[in-house]
Order: C-alpha cells, then sequence, then structure tokens
C-alpha cells in the first residue's frame, strides 16, 4: 500500500490511477495523517460494508449474564 500526500497526488494523479488499476490501494495523506483511501473497483461488490445490511444470528445456549451467575455461585 502506497501512501502520497495531497499535493503529490494532484501532480501525479495519472501515474496513481494506473497504480490503482493495477491492483494497488493507495492511502491519501493530509499534514501525514491518513484521510482517505483509493481502492480498485469490484464490480463483484455491489454495496460498500457499510451500506450492507447484517443479518442477525441466534446462538444457542445460556445467556451470558445467566453463565456469570452460576460462576459467581460456584465460588
Amino acid at each position: 500500500m502506497q501512501a502520497v500526500s495531497i499535493r503529490d497526488l494532484m501532480h501525479n494523479f495519472s501515474h496513481y490511477l494506473k497504480e490503482v488499476k493495477k491492483g494497488e490501494p493507495i492511502t491519501i495523506l493530509e499534514r501525514r495523517n491518513p484521510v482517505a483511501d483509493i481502492i480498485p473497483h469490484n464490480k463483484n461488490i455491489r454495496f460498500p460494508g457499510w451500506k450492507r445490511s447484517i443479518k442477525r444470528r441466534k446462538i444457542g445456549g445460556e445467556a451470558f449474564s445467566a453463565t456469570i451467575e452460576r460462576y459467581r455461585e460456584e465460588e
């Protein structure tokens, strides 16, 4: 992963775009602090991770609070 300043990115944008096309992610820095990432496009991902819904899963067994109570009684 490459890290570049905003100024360097603006002056050499076509170079960095070619790197991204090859599959290299680029981190954009502002005063040496990362502010954004440029990553290659993935046509197999329909929505970004923060927009995807999460399916809830039920886990069988005893509730966590009940487990803690049981261990406290054993002591």
